[in-house]
């Protein structure tokens, strides 16, 4: 008997514990952090001396969200920045510069639930999408006859695919640090951080976020969306010492595409950190694709050597 007690409580220990860690799971990844009074204080655009234009943008849902355009009157060519997971467009203001300065027009933007933006759930990627195309939207409307390249890190390489997958005129796509699927790369990191079978907390959030929220984390697998991005052009960026979406990620998306693709590992980068390696190479390299691949002319563009970049 008393045998019998202390194995129910273990087994309700445990059912506690359990639901405690995915409790904690949902509000670090869908749950937007609270406001800061730093937030006020911010860089722009302004601190470089760019041209551009502030922009407040509405998704099909009905998120409001901000977005920054750097203008580059009489180019067609634009690359629309999708940041990481709660991402904002400040994060980006480096390559969103370092871009328009190469004669390219730019898009960045603040998803959902960040300063700036409407303060609701984060679905990491699966409700974001409409976020990137409101954000394409916008620069057909500004940018006539625009040829369209995509950039994006982390869940913002993912919402880039995705997204690119239900619109065929985007041409060219640069992918930093994205995940193959959501669900794995979130059950891998509970597996490494906390020494548990990360695949039942998985399942326990998917199956709260279906119910409550209408969520499906299933549909945030771009390795399952690469057929409709092809014959365009991918370039994958990773750091080899990304412990947050391990590099075998790109390297799968890598294989399983089927157009040509190009892939640059970054040794001893950390997730999403290639640009800060080596800053001007970084530029180098992915203004050089995109001019390639929406045909700006880069007679100005100082392309550095590719070594340890493979293309297919």
């Amino acid at each position: 008997m008393a045998l019998l007690t202390i194995l129910a409580l273990a087994v309700g220990a445990a059912a506690c514990a359990g639901v405690a860690l995915a409790a904690v799971l949902y509000r670090r990844l869908f749950v937007p952090a609270r406001g800061r009074y730093l937030d006020d204080f911010a860089f722009t655009p302004w601190e470089f001396q760019a041209d551009y234009e502030e922009a407040e943008l509405l998704t099909a849902d009905g998120v409001q969200f901000g977005a920054w355009f750097f203008r580059q009157p009489g180019s067609p060519q634009v690359v629309v920045v999708s940041p990481g997971h709660k991402g904002r467009r400040q994060d980006l203001l480096g390559i969103s510069v370092a871009l328009w300065r190469k004669g390219f027009n730019v898009l960045v933007y603040s998803y959902r639930g960040m300063p700036g933006s409407d303060r609701t759930l984060i679905t990491m990627g699966v409700r974001e999408v409409q976020e990137l195309s409101a954000a394409i939207a916008f620069a057909r409307q500004r940018v006539r006859e625009a040829r369209i390249g995509l950039l994006g890190y982390s869940m913002g390489a993912a919402v880039s695919l995705m997204g690119a997958a239900g619109d065929p005129a985007i041409e060219a796509l640069v992918l930093d640090s994205p995940f193959a699927d959501l669900r794995q790369v979130v059950a891998e990191n509970v597996r490494r951080r906390v020494f548990l079978p990360g695949r039942p907390l998985v399942a326990a959030c998917s199956l709260w976020m279906r119910l409550r929220h209408g969520v499906r984390l299933a549909d945030a697998s771009p390795i399952g969306l690469l057929s409709g991005l092809e014959p365009r052009p991918l370039f994958f960026i990773h750091g080899a010492a990304d412990a947050v979406t391990p590099v075998q990620h790109s390297r799968r998306l890598y294989e399983a595409y089927r157009g040509p693709r190009e892939i640059w590992i970054v040794q001893g980068a950390p997730h999403a950190g290639a640009y800060f390696a080596d800053r001007g190479l970084y530029v180098e390299r992915v203004a050089g694709f995109f001019a390639r691949h929406l045909g700006l002319k880069a007679g100005h563009l100082r392309l550095l050597a590719d070594e340890d970049v493979e293309v297919s």
